[in-house]
């Protein structure tokens, strides 16, 4: 995967469903392609899943196991399309990079974004993704109103870590539509689909690598 910039600048909120990093419309621009990618995405938004306890915290299940947590980068088709609005209703439209969360000592990049609601003058996309060039990748939806039909899945086989401190900073966020009505465990996580036909590809060589279970012993 190629990243075109690393720098970008953008507003981290509360939705009071999830926390949402949006980058601004003023920022420097970032690219995203190469992988199973057949076009260029520019890098619109990031979403944070989480659930109320270590055990459940990702939308994607690795071999029938989740995560603490789990990020989401979402990126528009620049290539045919003007924004992310326009594109996640159209073919090919969005790419969606998952990261898995690991619980150990944390990722520095990742710290920025345990905050409830904030401006973030500075944030590196590349410090944010894991030292792999191995994945997995599908075509399905967004996870989010409307789960459109659109997205480029590429899952990352290597996790990111935070500490159980941070990690818990976000199961403390307020949730609903009035966010002075504190509720505790936050879940804020899709229930897994089934495939239903979808191909799940990989460019992990399972004969010669042992890449696929780095997600579960790193």
């Amino acid at each position: 995967m190629r990243f075109t910039s690393s720098m970008i600048t953008g507003v981290l909120r509360n939705t009071g469903q999830t926390v949402v990093f949006t980058a601004d419309k003023g920022s420097a621009r970032v690219n995203i392609s190469g992988g199973p990618l057949m076009y260029r995405y520019q890098f619109e938004e990031l979403y944070i899943h989480y659930g109320p306890e270590d055990v459940v915290g990702s939308e994607h299940l690795i071999q029938g196991i989740s995560f603490p947590a789990e990020l989401q980068l979402y990126g528009f088709n620049v290539e045919l399309y003007a924004n992310l609005s326009d594109a996640q209703q159209k073919p090919n439209g969005v790419a969606a990079i998952s990261i898995m969360i690991r619980v150990s000592p944390p990722n520095s990049e990742l710290r920025i974004l345990t905050n409830q609601s904030a401006p973030v003058k500075t944030l590196s996309l590349h410090g944010l993704l894991p030292e792999t060039d191995y994945y997995m990748t599908y075509e399905g939806s967004t996870t989010h109103p409307g789960c459109w039909e659109t997205v480029t899945w590429v899952l990352l086989n290597k996790p990111v870590y935070l500490n159980k401190q941070m990690i818990h900073a976000w199961r403390q966020l307020k949730q609903g539509i009035n966010l002075e009505q504190p509720k505790t465990n936050i879940m804020n996580v899709r229930p897994s689909q089934a495939l239903h036909h979808r191909t799940v590809r990989t460019n992990i060589n399972f004969p010669q690598a042992q890449a696929l279970h780095d997600l579960q012993s790193q």
